[in-house]
C-alpha cells in the first residue's frame, strides 16, 4: 500500500500471526500475548495459488517461502496471470509441487530477460536454490536497474492486467504491487534515489605500459598486480617478457629460444608461465616465473594448441585448438577445447568444437570461451558469443548475446563479473556482465567500460580486481600495388600505395585494366564495397548486411560478392553503378569465381553429410536468376584435400585454383582440372592463389608475409617478395600479368594498465 506522505507498506505479506483472545488487564498487556505460528510443520493453511511447495506438501518452512510467495506475485504482474493453476485449491497445490511454469520470455515477449531469470530461481522447487535472502534478490534486481526497466514494465504490465478479465482494483493492486520491486531499491538508496537510475559510472584511470614498435600483446597480470607478462617482438621473433607496472625495463624470458613464443598466462600462485610456443612443432608450454625450467605440457604431437588458461589450482591448462590474436573474425574453425593436466600430460575434451580463448572461472566451477554464433550456411560468418561450460563438461550456457562480435573474455576474481570486449558500442571495447558463476547464468545486462583504445583485445585482471591490463591496437590497412613481368614472375621495384589514411580495407580486385580497384572496408561494422580509383572513391553497396571479397566481372559491368542480406550468407552480384542487385547462388554460398568469359561462376557451399557437411564447388549461370539455376556440383576430393576453397579461374578456362580451407592458415595450394575432373596438390603451404596470364604459373601469399609463384606442372615454387613486420594479404592480379593489387596491414599494439579509483 503507498501511504499519504509517499512511503510503501507492505500488508499481510504471506500469512499473519493468531493471537489469543486479549486477556483482561488493558492493552500494555498485550506486548507480552504469546502468538501461535499458523506455518507449523504438517499444516497447510493459506491462499493456494502464493504457496511454496514445502508449504503446500505440509514440510517445514523459513524465509526462503516468502522468496518462492514473491517469486509467484512478480510472475503474476509480469504477464497477467499466475505460474500455478487448476481447478479446486487440490489441483493448484499438485501443480506448485510438480509443474514448471511456462518461462515469462515465452508468455509475455516485452519482459526483460534479466527479469525472467531472477523470477525463475525465484520459483526453484528447491528452497537452495532460491536466493537465500530478501537482500539477494534486492540486489539481483539493483542489478538489473529496476527502476529504469520497471517504469515502462509497470505501466505496460498495468494495462496488460486491467484488459484481463480481473477487476480494476486488482488492476491497480498488481500496479502498485510492482512498485515494491523498484520501490524498495528506491527507498534504500534515499529520498533522493530517483536522481540515481542508473549505476554510477565506473571511475578509472589508464597508463600506457611499453612502447616499442611493432605488436605487444597477450598481457597477463601476476596476482599482485605489480608485475606483468606479455609477448612482444622487439628482437624479430615473438618472446615473452616480464614488466613491472610500475614501468621499468622489460626482460625478454625466451631469448635463449629462435622459435616464436605467444600468449603467456600467468599461474594463480604467479610462479608459473604457461605460453603457446613455436618450439618442438608446436603446443603448451610451461616455465618458471623468469624463464627457468621450460618443458612441454601437451603430447608430441598436439601441435593446434592455443590461449592456454590455469585452472584456480594451477593443476590444469584450457585450451583450444584454434587461434585468436588480434583478428577476431579470421578464425576458420571448427576449433576444440581441451584440458591437460600440467604434470601428466593427461588431457580430457570438452563438447565443443566450436571455442576459442578459453579461461577459467575464478572458483573452478566453469570455462569461458568464445562461439562463433553461425557459420557457413547461417545468416553471417562475423558475429561471435561468449558461452560458458562446467569445468568436467556439460551443457553449454550463452552469457551473451548480440549481433556484435563479442570476444576475448575474462572473469573478475570474486567471479561476479564476466568480462569481455565488444563491438556492440560501435568500436571494439571493454564491457562487463554480472554472472551467476555456478550456472554461468548471466544476471543484468552488459555494461560498457569505454577507455580510449581504438581497439581493444585480451583483458587481464588482478586478484584484487583492481586492475586490469589489455591490448590496445592502431591498425591501418590500405590497398598497394607490385609491379610484375609476368614472363619471369619477378617484381620489379618497391610497391606503391592506392589508398593511403586511416582506412582499413581488404580483398581489393582490379580492373581488367588497372584502373579501378573494388574492396570492401572492414572499418567497424564492417562490410560495405566501394570502387576506388586515383580520383575518387565511390560506395557501391551500404546497410545492414556485410558484404565481402568482391570480384570484378571480366567485362567490368558487375562486381560479385557474398553476402549476409537475405535469409543466409550467399553470392550476390550488382552492377559497377549500384544498380540491379541480385541473388546469384543459392545459400550457403562464399567465394565467388567468375570464368574468364564470365558465363560461368564457381561458388563455395555446403552441403549437409554424414557426420556433418562437406564443402562443395558448384559451377552456375551468373547471367540467371538464382531460383532458375541449375548448379554442377564437382566431385570431392580425397580426404587430404578437403575442404577444397576454389579461388580463381585459369585463363584458358580448364582448370581452377583453390586451397585447402576457407580462410587465412590453409593448408597449400590445389588445382582442379575440368577434362579430367581431377584434383593436385602443387604446394602444402599459402593460401589465396591467382593465376598468372600463361595459365600455368599461380601467385599465392602465405603467412602474410610472402608472394610465392607456383609452376602447377613443375611444382617448383619461388619466392618473390615478401615483408618484415607488417602482414601482406590476397593479391589478385590484372589480366596481363603486370601488376599485383593487395591489402597491406600496419599494425602498433601497446600494452595499457587500467586501474580503478577508489
Amino acid at each position: 500500500m503507498l501511504t499519504g506522505d509517499g512511503r510503501l507498506k507492505v500488508l499481510d505479506f504471506g500469512l499473519a500471526k493468531l493471537k489469543p483472545e486479549l486477556v483482561a488487564g488493558g492493552a500494555s498487556e498485550t506486548t507480552r500475548l504469546a502468538t501461535q505460528s499458523l506455518t507449523q510443520g504438517q499444516a497447510v493453511v493459506g491462499t493456494p495459488w502464493y504457496m511454496s511447495p514445502e508449504q503446500a506438501a505440509g514440510r517445514p518452512v523459513d524465509h526462503r517461502s516468502d522468496i518462492f510467495s514473491l517469486g509467484v506475485v512478480l510472475y503474476e504482474m509480469a504477464c497477467g496471470r499466475r505460474p500455478f493453476g487448476g481447478d479446486t485449491a487440490l489441483s493448484v497445490i499438485s501443480s506448485i509441487i510438480k509443474d514448471s511454469p511456462a518461462p515469462l520470455s515465452e508468455v509475455k515477449r516485452d519482459v526483460p530477460p534479466a527479469l525472467d531469470r531472477i523470477v525463475t530461481r525465484a520459483l526453484a522447487k528447491d528452497p537452495a536454490q532460491r536466493h537465500q535472502s530478501a537482500l539477494e534478490l534486492l540486489n539481483d534486481l539493483q542489478q538489473v536497474q529496476v527502476l529504469t526497466v520497471s517504469v515502462r514494465v509497470v505501466s505496460n504490465l498495468v494495462r496488460a492486467v486491467a484488459r484481463s478479465r480481473w477487476t480494476r482494483r486488482l488492476a491497480l493492486a498488481a500496479g502498485l504491487v510492482a512498485l515494491i520491486a523498484g520501490g524498495a531499491w528506491y527507498w534504500r538508496s534515499g529520498r533522493n534515489g530517483a536522481q540515481r537510475l542508473h549505476p554510477a559510472p565506473l571511475r578509472f584511470q589508464t597508463t600506457k605500459l611499453t612502447t616499442a614498435s611493432g605488436i605487444e600483446q597477450y598481457p597477463s597480470l601476476l596476482p599482485d598486480g605489480k608485475w606483468l607478462l606479455y609477448a612482444g617482438q622487439e628482437t624479430g621473433n615473438r618472446d615473452i617478457y616480464l614488466l613491472s607496472t610500475s614501468g621499468q625495463k622489460s626482460i625478454n624470458l625466451t631469448a635463449d629460444s629462435p622459435a616464436d613464443d605467444d600468449e603467456p598466462a600467468a599461474s594463480p600462485d604467479g610462479e608459473r608461465i604457461a605460453f603457446r610456443s613455436g618450439r618442438e612443432g608446436g603446443g603448451i608450454f610451461v616455465m618458471g616465473r623468469t624463464g627457468e625450467g621450460v618443458r612441454r605440457v601437451t603430447p608430441v604431437g598436439v601441435t593446434a594448441a592455443f590461449n592456454p588458461a590455469w585452472s584456480p589450482k594451477g593443476d590444469e591448462i584450457a585450451y583450444t585448438t584454434e587461434n585468436v590474436q588480434l583478428t577476431p573474425f579470421n578464425w576458420e574453425g571448427p576449433s576444440e577445447l581441451w584440458v591437460v593436466n600440467v604434470n601428466t600430460g593427461e588431457q580430457r575434451k570438452l563438447g565443443v568444437d566450436n571455442a576459442v580463448q578459453a579461461n577459467w572461472s575464478p572458483h573452478g566451477h566453469r570455462i569461458a570461451y568464445v562461439a562463433r554464433a553461425v557459420s557457413l550456411n547461417r545468416t553471417t560468418t562475423r558475429v561471435m558469443d561468449i558461452y560458458t561450460i562446467p569445468a568436467r563438461g556439460g551443457e553449454p550456457v550463452q552469457a551473451t548475446q548480440h549481433d556484435a562480435a563479442d570476444w576475448s573474455p575474462a572473469w573478475a576474481p570474486d567471479g561476479r563479473y564476466l568480462y569481455f570486449v565488444s563491438d556492440r558500442g560501435g568500436s571494439m571495447n571493454l564491457w562487463r556482465v554480472s554472472i551467476d558463476e555456478v550456472s554461468g547464468r548471466p544476471i543484468g545486462e552488459p555494461e560498457p567500460l569505454i577507455t580510449p583504445a581504438p581497439f581493444l583485445a585480451h583483458p587481464s585482471i588482478s586478484a584484487d580486481g583492481r586492475r586490469i591490463a589489455y591490448t590496445a591496437k592502431v591498425e591501418t590497412r590500405n590497398i598497394q600495388k607490385l609491379t610484375l613481368d609476368p614472363a619471369t614472375a619477378t617484381v620489379k621495384g618497391e610497391p606503391t600505395w592506392v589508398t593511403t589514411g586511416s582506412g582499413t580495407w581488404a580483398n581489393p580486385d582490379p580492373s581488367q585494366d588497372g584502373e579501378s580497384v573494388v574492396a570492401y572496408s572492414t572499418d567497424q561494422p564492417e562490410g560495405d564495397i566501394y570502387i576506388i580509383r586515383s580520383d575518387r572513391t565511390r560506395q557501391l553497396t551500404s546497410g545492414p548486411a556485410v558484404d565481402r571479397l568482391p570480384r570484378w566481372s571480366p567485362d567490368g559491368k558487375w562486381v560479385a560478392f557474398f553476402s549476409t542480406r537475405g535469409d543466409a550468407l550467399a553470392v550476390w552480384k550488382i552492377r559497377s553503378d549500384g544498380s540491379d542487385l541480385r541473388q546469384v547462388a543459392r545459400a550457403p554460398s562464399v567465394y565467388p569465381v567468375w570464368s574468364p568469359d564470365g558465363n560461368r561462376m564457381a561458388v563455395n557451399s555446403a552441403r549437409k553429410a554424414a557426420g556433418g557437411q562437406d564443402q562443395i564447388t558448384c559451377i552456375l549461370d551468373p547471367n540467371r536468376a538464382w531460383q532458375e539455376q541449375r548448379p554442377q556440383e564437382l566431385p570431392l576430393p580425397g580426404e587430404a584435400l578437403r575442404p577444397f576453397s576454389a579461388q580463381d579461374w585459369s585463363p584458358d578456362g580448364t582448370r581452377l585454383a583453390g586451397q585447402i580451407g576457407v580462410t587465412s592458415g590453409a593448408k597449400g595450394i590445389v588445382i582442379y582440372t575440368f577434362a579430367s575432373r581431377i584434383y593436385e596438390r602443387v604446394t602444402d603451404f599459402g593460401e589465396w592463389p591467382a593465376w598468372l596470364p600463361d595459365s600455368r604459373r599461380v601467385l599465392f601469399v602465405t603467412g602474410g608475409k610472402e608472394y610465392w609463384v607456383v609452376d602447377t606442372g613443375t611444382k617448383q615454387k619461388e619466392k618473390v617478395f615478401s615483408v618484415a613486420r607488417d602482414v601482406i594479404g590476397p593479391a589478385r592480379l590484372t589480366r596481363d600479368g603486370r601488376a599485383a593489387f593487395f591489402p597491406r596491414r600496419v599494425t602498433e599494439a601497446d600494452i595499457y594498465l587500467l586501474t580503478f579509483e577508489e
